[in-house]
């Protein structure tokens, strides 16, 4: 009997730790981009065959110039195509000026990480959180002190960086860009916009202002914007910056 209660305790103390595993992989998870990204202690050559990324003001006066081409042929509607890389540093620049982040070295602590890709005719935003940080700056929580300390309180992360992602698919929005049914990745975990604000304990209104609201992140009033292979095809008339 003694030996049947301890073959049983073993095996549900088993189940239980690789569930625990489990957990503890989930919640810990950093997508591989941002890990290959981490710079070693040992000396890393430079790639200068790797293009120099473009700052915003560079795209945009891409963008500019070539509507300007565009409407001087007769186009009354220009297009311009846009690179995920190109997208990603418009997505955070842009996220710069509206929380009132003073500098991209100041943005760089919160957002220790950050990567924007196109996957399957969708706008795939992820970006690697210091915590820690996010709790000195309340204009990024909108307000709200306890936002990064919500996180902060759940055992299972403390003090490490988080991995937030939000998947949807761009459409046109007061002539901006904004997501449709975008969808929520904690770590390594997908939620609903309920599901993460009961856990933070914050209201489903302020996640859906911050992930849904339209961005203008490019100088145009957009008419159209559709994701074709490894480009954003956006479709507008160019306005003043």
């Amino acid at each position: 009997m003694l030996k049947r209660f301890l073959w049983f305790g073993g095996g549900a103390f088993g189940i239980i730790l690789i569930v625990l595993v489990v957990i503890w992989n989930k919640a810990t998870y950093l997508p591989s981009w941002y890990a290959e990204s981490v710079p070693t202690q040992s000396v890393t050559p430079v790639d200068e065959t790797k293009p120099k990324e473009l700052t915003r003001e560079e795209i945009w006066s891409k963008v500019s110039s070539t509507l300007q081409k565009q409407a001087s042929a007769g186009e009354r509607v220009g297009k311009i195509e846009l690179k995920a890389d190109e997208v990603n540093r418009l997505i955070f620049s842009e996220m710069q000026v509206k929380e009132k982040v003073t500098s991209d070295a100041k943005l760089e602590q919160i957002i220790v990480g950050k990567n924007t890709q196109f996957r399957d005719g969708k706008l795939v935003i992820g970006a690697v959180i210091n915590l820690q940080e996010l709790t000195q700056h309340k204009e990024l929580q909108g307000g709200r002190g306890d936002l990064a300390q919500a996180f902060l309180n759940l055992p299972i992360v403390k003090d490490r960086p988080v991995y937030i992602e939000v998947e949807g698919t761009p459409i046109v929005k007061n002539q901006k860009i904004g997501l449709d049914s975008p969808s929520i990745k904690l770590a390594n975990v997908s939620m609903t916009v309920e599901e993460l604000s009961k856990h933070l304990g914050i209201s489903q209104e302020f996640i859906n202002q911050r992930i849904s609201r339209e961005r203008a992140l490019v100088p145009m009033s957009v008419q159209d914007v559709k994701i074709q292979g490894d480009t954003i095809s956006i479709r507008g008339t160019g306005t003043a910056w």
